[in-house]
């Protein structure tokens, strides 16, 4: 049997970049595991098939690798060459492989997969998962540079949104800015936040655990998670602890994968600042949940996001939490700063910001209630009713509470 025959049916093909650790992949996965067990046909197409993350995918859904392998320790740049390149061969796949639906999973590859449908003869529905916030108006300069970046970075999005059916917002804020910024039509954007197992993620926090810094009587430790890189803007968490501990024994601890020499970067700031001793890099970590049990606060300080699945762990865990506003997605979760302060993204505000949090109570049930909030199984059933209803298949199983429901 020749492939064509074999892809007959094909239902959703969701393509990303490769399988690293991050919230685009880990939050794919989710949906492709859900949508296979409602009896969906799904493939996940990635340019390269390596990363951390690609153990966890489902045995029984397929994959396919389209592109030539880049490595894992690329640039942003870099990316966005390999991705660019494979428009040609991704638009072949669609025609041969023949799926109802292509879901790009994160901002990273929307506009290939746009580029890609263009150029293909069938007539695949495209769906876009809007992973993180726009690129922000420069107000406050006069600079030409800044300003022809961002009309020129809006003028892809419009492009790009333009040849979508549906464009998947994974938060209120994100629905928001391309409802006022955009020329989307309403009707195209519908709202699924991320989710949380809460079981899961509490038998892996029972795990057996031991480590120096979480040993009583230590000083306590703020966490930072994420890949490292210019997205998440570790400087900003270093330049506020350094800030706080001044007035305190305090330590940082930041857990990711380092991209492009950015921990180098870190550490040298960390040197500058006098507070190098106090900052541990852990790397990646599969199961971060024992650290933000212990942890005295967690914080999200991204220059934009969408919906920090690091965020929700946090508080699943009642690991208190401190966001800058820069984070898309972190007011939604924090409900306007009720369940963790909400700071400006400078080092003194954030530093205040930690500050206040780790002297007030913890208030770790307040934080799982509202964590609760973005139980997973709801949000991967309103991606299987989306999916279903954009295939023209049946509608999900009674009982899934619908992505109408979930942007409402």
């Amino acid at each position: 049997m020749d492939r064509r025959e074999q892809s007959s049916g094909l239902d959703v093909a969701i393509v990303m970049f490769d399988f690293g650790p991050t919230g685009v992949v880990r939050n794919a996965l989710r949906i492709a595991a859900a949508s296979a067990r409602a009896g969906l046909r799904v493939e996940l197409w990635v340019v390269q098939a390596s990363g951390v993350m690609k153990g966890e995918v489902p045995a029984n859904i397929p994959v396919v690798e389209f592109g030539d392998p880049l490595g894992t320790n690329y640039s942003r740049g870099a990316r966005r060459r390999a991705g660019r390149a494979t428009v040609p061969y991704l638009a072949e796949l669609i025609d041969e492989r023949r799926p109802r639906l292509l879901l790009s999973a994160g901002n990273h590859f929307h506009s290939f997969a746009a580029a890609a449908t263009r150029l293909a003869r069938h007539p695949t529905r495209l769906l876009l998962r809007i992973s993180t916030g726009l690129l922000p108006k420069p107000e406050g300069t006069l600079n030409p540079y800044l300003w022809m970046r961002f009309h020129y970075k809006k003028w892809k999005g419009e492009r790009r949104h333009a040849r979508a059916a549906r464009l998947i917002a994974v938060s209120q804020e994100i629905a928001s800015e391309l409802r006022r910024e955009t020329d989307c039509a309403p009707e195209q954007i519908v709202v699924i936040p991320n989710g949380i197992d809460r079981t899961a993620i509490e038998e892996k926090a029972q795990q057996p655990f031991e480590h120096e810094w979480f040993a009583p009587g230590a000083p306590p430790v703020i966490l930072g998670v994420g890949r490292i890189d210019k997205f998440k803007n570790f400087e900003l968490l270093i330049a506020a602890f350094a800030r706080l501990r001044a007035t305190r024994p305090l330590r940082l601890m930041i857990l990711g994968e380092e991209r492009n020499a950015w921990r180098h970067r870190l550490e040298k700031l960390a040197r500058q600042l006098g507070v190098a001793d106090d900052i541990r890099f852990e790397g990646f970590q599969p199961n971060p949940h024992p650290y933000f049990r212990r942890a005295a606060a967690y914080v999200c300080c991204s220059r934009y996001e969408g919906m920090s699945n690091a965020t929700l762990e946090a508080m699943a865990n009642g690991c208190p939490v401190v966001a800058t506003r820069t984070a898309t997605g972190a007011a939604e979760l924090l409900d306007d700063g009720r369940v963790g302060p909400l700071a400006e993204p400078s080092p003194d505000a954030l530093a205040a910001a930690i500050g206040r949090r780790i002297e007030a109570p913890r208030d770790s049930d307040g934080l799982r209630a509202r964590a609760a909030d973005f139980d997973l199984a709801r949000t991967t059933a309103a991606y299987v009713e989306l999916l279903s209803s954009e295939a023209g298949l049946a509608t999900a199983p009674a009982g899934h509470r619908s992505a109408k429901a979930l942007a409402a």
